[in-house]
């Protein structure tokens, strides 16, 4: 892909080898003073060729989306072995230990590594992306899907300054009972100390009660409680996109949600 290079990793936080697939944009050459977003997805390996086409269109479009520096996380050796894939997202992408659910037992085993690879990203990750290339302090966009837009989620109560805009598809607030739903209404989560963004989508077709799948529900709750801070930092939005299933929602809501969270910083300015 053009624009493009692999970045290894041996991360000294958790011990683990990751690829950073990283995707300047085309303008970036031609002006060597400006400074660049940071668009950071999980899931490379189906992320990374979807979203660095995706927003080099927007772009070039109207400005319909940032010029920004796409920078995605992989595993080293992972793909295509989808059981390790499993099994490393799974600790990755969960705040909590939790022995059911996911995948099931298997890969649940590895859960509950979300506070140290939170740490990779801040401490690791993005220092190293921020040193390499020109990127504009502060402009950080975390997008992540299911686990990933849980991890989205739980970094927006943890430790919400770490970016300031966020994209969750179809998160999995169903995870350890609700935990993270139970968190927000009980008001455990850090305060926010800048202006941040968070947009929220997922499928219509995720509502199946008869399955026990309630994340239409469980998306929509989540806004509610957001709402119900208060917080004039916070903007927010979630929406439920028709006909999207769990398999089918990210390139939709990616590409909405990151031309919302665009409008929204663009006009806020």
């Amino acid at each position: 892909m053009p624009f493009s290079q692999i970045i290894r990793l041996s991360s000294a936080v958790n011990g683990i080898e990751y690829l950073l697939y990283v995707r300047t944009p085309p303008s970036y050459a031609d002006n060597p003073e400006r400074r660049y977003r940071i668009v950071l997805t999980l899931d490379a390996d189906y992320s990374f060729p979807l979203c660095a086409m995706h927003l080099e269109h927007l772009a070039d479009r109207m400005d319909q989306g940032p010029d920004a520096i796409l920078v995605s996380v992989a595993y080293a050796g992972a793909y295509p072995d989808r059981d390790r894939y499993r099994a490393e997202r799974t600790r990755d992408y969960t705040p909590i230990a939790f022995p059911t659910g996911g995948y099931g037992p298997e890969f649940q085993r590895n859960s509950g590594g979300g506070p140290r690879f939170l740490d990779v990203l801040t401490d690791e990750v993005l220092p190293l992306i921020e040193a390499r290339f020109r990127t504009a302090p502060g402009q950080r966009t975390l997008v992540g899907h299911s686990y990933g837009g849980l991890f989205c989620c739980w970094v927006l109560q943890e430790r919400p300054h770490a970016f300031d805009q966020y994209l969750s598809v179809s998160p999995s607030l169903w995870y350890a009972d609700e935990w993270l739903l139970v968190r927000e209404a009980a008001g455990e989560r850090a305060a926010l100390t800048r202006p941040t963004l968070f947009y929220l989508g997922v499928g219509s077709w995720e509502e199946q009660p008869e399955r026990n799948q309630r994340m239409v529900s469980q998306a929509r709750r989540f806004g509610e409680l957001l709402a119900a801070r208060g917080d004039s930092n916070l903007q927010h939005e979630v929406r439920v996109f028709e006909d999207e299933t769990h398999a089918s929602i990210f390139p939709a809501a990616f590409s909405t949600g990151i031309r919302h969270l665009h409008y929204a910083a663009r006009n806020s300015a």
